[in-house]
């Protein structure tokens, strides 16, 4: 395969290549998204409240955007293929130990330190396509094709996490987690080369390190854009945390079933992608992103009045579907603007975006845990959580596009200044 860099020789065809690092992606999402219907059961078997159930994705988005602090800079300055390979040995063992986990206390420890191990591959792949496809527009089709993959894994996953449910326990969802990052690493170990060559790569230096962090949070523009995908994408995780239990406490969805209303979510989200992929070389990646935020306003409206209004289930459904649908596109270009302005530290860029995103999303979820837990007694007879999940939601999205609008004017301004 070639590569738009001519030091980087990859063997396999740009296909094969797509699809291990598709499948690699794959890990985080099915790490949240396929024991979904699994909570419900968890609370119980463990006699907890729900919110507590919450907290294991709570504290795996807090590992998760911690993760990245640490393997970004590390993946600048060991490169690539060392980061990757150990974050999926460590993704491995801490699936095994949530399967293993005997009371809600364990499980939590053991899911803060399956999202540490998580971040490493995001990161990775990040920065492993940067290294190839230098050009951003070319970076962001490209990472819409790794994207279209790893969408199998939160279409499919709750499916095979309700199937798991009925047929087995709860623990069969990570000890399948696990299995297939054994897969992935000798996917990894046979066929993906290290792309970082070590001329290019950051002398690790903890001052070097923070002085690149500095950099990128002094940069208005990249930092914004860091906000924006965050604030877009703190809206799944919204959904992510009350979700379950608004579709199967609420409105009587069947565990089951969970999977297939989930599934509508990613069915629009693979449809935004492909129109990503087609559109984002000849509009550009800023354009995409208008798009993306314009379409989850319309969506937030339409749940906002949903809701207040008892409008049904089936318009909460699709309206949320079009929410979440968008968040990739919105996210992918963001990440491409970003790293187009670093492309030097890669891994360094990656991992403050990524940590924003996941520190914003996990807070909100906390959040949200908190607001649920302090009104179990009527949090499903009046509504309540449906609106704590449909507010963030609105909120989130409110925020984005006031923060690209923002940015959007800070260019304006320096145009306006270049041609006096």
């Amino acid at each position: 395969m070639q590569t738009q860099d001519p030091q980087i020789e990859i063997k396999v065809s740009k296909q094969a290549l797509i699809f291990i690092l598709g499948l690699i992606s794959m890990l985080m999402p099915l790490s949240i998204d396929m024991y979904l219907p699994s909570m419900p059961t968890i609370a119980e078997k463990f006699n907890v409240a729900d919110s507590t159930v919450q907290l294991t994705i709570s504290c795996y988005l807090l590992g998760f955007s911690l993760g990245q602090l640490l393997f970004g800079p590390l993946t600048d300055s060991y490169g690539r293929r060392k980061v990757l390979t150990f974050g999926l040995i460590i993704f491995i063992i801490a699936a095994l130990c949530c399967g293993l986990a005997a009371n809600i206390n364990q499980l939590i420890t053991a899911r803060f330190f399956h999202g540490i191990a998580a971040s490493a591959t995001t990161i990775v792949i990040n920065a492993l396509m940067k290294d190839i496809y230098r050009d951003r527009d070319e970076f962001s089709k490209m990472m819409s094709f790794v994207m279209l993959i790893s969408n199998v894994a939160p279409l499919l996953a709750p499916i095979i996490g309700g199937f798991i449910l009925f047929w087995f326990d709860w623990q069969a969802n990570f000890y399948v987690l696990s299995l297939m990052a054994i897969i992935c690493l000798g996917l990894v170990t046979i066929n993906i080369p290290e792309t970082l060559a070590k001329s290019k790569r950051d002398k690790f230096s903890i001052i070097r390190i923070l002085s690149n962090f500095i950099a990128l949070f002094r940069h208005r523009q990249v930092f914004t854009y860091m906000m924006i995908g965050a604030f877009s994408g703190a809206g799944l995780f919204s959904f992510l945390s009350l979700g379950p239990f608004v579709y199967i406490n609420l409105h009587g969805v069947a565990s089951i079933n969970f999977g297939y209303y989930f599934a509508i979510n990613i069915l629009v989200m693979i449809f935004m992608n492909t129109l990503n992929s087609r559109l984002v070389r000849r509009v550009g990646s800023i354009k995409m992103i208008q798009l993306g935020l314009l379409i989850q306003f319309v969506m937030t409206i339409g749940m906002a009045i949903t809701s207040i209004f008892y409008l049904g289930f089936f318009f909460l459904v699709i309206f949320i579907a079009g929410y979440i649908g968008c968040i990739s596109t919105i996210g992918g270009n963001c990440m491409a603007v970003i790293l187009d302005c670093y492309s030097h530290i890669a891994g360094t860029a990656s991992s403050l975006a990524g940590t924003i995103r996941f520190a914003v999303a996990g807070a909100i979820g906390v959040l949200l845990s908190t607001l649920v837990s302090t009104h179990t007694t009527t949090a499903v007879t009046n509504n309540l959580t449906e609106w704590l999940m449909v507010g963030s939601m609105v909120i989130c999205n409110f925020l984005a596009v006031g923060l690209f609008l923002s940015v959007r004017n800070i260019k304006r301004k320096k145009h306006d200044l270049s041609t006096r």
